[in-house]
C-alpha cells in the first residue's frame, strides 16, 4: 500500500491509457503494475528508492533471449519519512528488468539478471545497479544522494 501511494499519480496515468485502448478491465483495481525498492532505514528516519515499472510509463532498452528478461528504463522516485512527515521527489529514471516466463516454471537466473542496491554511509548515497546477460549494465548504474537535515 505504501508504494501505490508513492505513484498515485503514475498509477492512475497507467490506468487510465489502459482506458482510452478500449481495455476496462482495471477500471475496479490498478491495470498491471509493478514496483522495486531499496529500503534504508536508521533510527530516525527511512528512505525508499522505487522504480515504477508499467507498460505506458517505461521504454525497452535491450533484451536477453536466453534469460528471457527486457531491461527498461523506468521512472524513480526518493522518499523520506522522519518525525512523522514524509517528502516524495522524482529522482530521474531508474532501470527495470522485466522477466517473461520460464520453461518449467524455474526462476528466472539472478545472477544473469538481477538488481543490486545498498546505502554509501560515507556519501550518503544510494547506490543502485542491475547485472543483465551477465555483465553489468553500465547505463543502469545509479547513485542517488539522500538528503541530510
Amino acid at each position: 500500500m505504501p508504494y501505490a501511494s508513492l505513484w498515485a499519480d503514475r498509477l492512475k496515468k497507467n490506468n487510465d491509457a489502459y482506458v482510452v485502448k478500449g481495455d476496462t478491465r482495471f477500471a475496479v483495481a490498478n491495470a498491471p503494475a509493478s514496483e522495486s525498492h531499496i529500503v534504508v532505514r536508521s533510527p530516525t528516519k527511512t528512505v525508499v528508492l522505487s522504480v515504477l515499472h508499467t507498460l505506458t510509463g517505461c521504454s525497452p532498452i535491450r533484451t536477453d533471449p536466453v534469460g528471457n528478461a527486457t531491461l527498461k528504463r523506468c521512472p524513480m522516485r526518493l522518499a523520506i519519512y522522519q518525525n512523522g512527515r514524509s517528502t516524495v521527489a522524482d529522482a530521474g529514471s531508474g532501470c527495470f528488468i522485466e522477466y517473461g516466463a520460464q520453461p518449467n516454471n524455474v526462476r528466472p537466473d539472478l545472477a544473469r539478471n538481477g538488481a543490486m542496491g545498498a546505502y554509501d554511509v560515507q556519501a550518503k548515497t544510494i547506490r543502485a545497479g542491475i547485472v543483465f546477460q551477465g555483465e553489468i549494465a553500465q547505463e543502469c548504474q545509479f547513485r542517488v544522494p539522500v538528503p541530510q537535515p
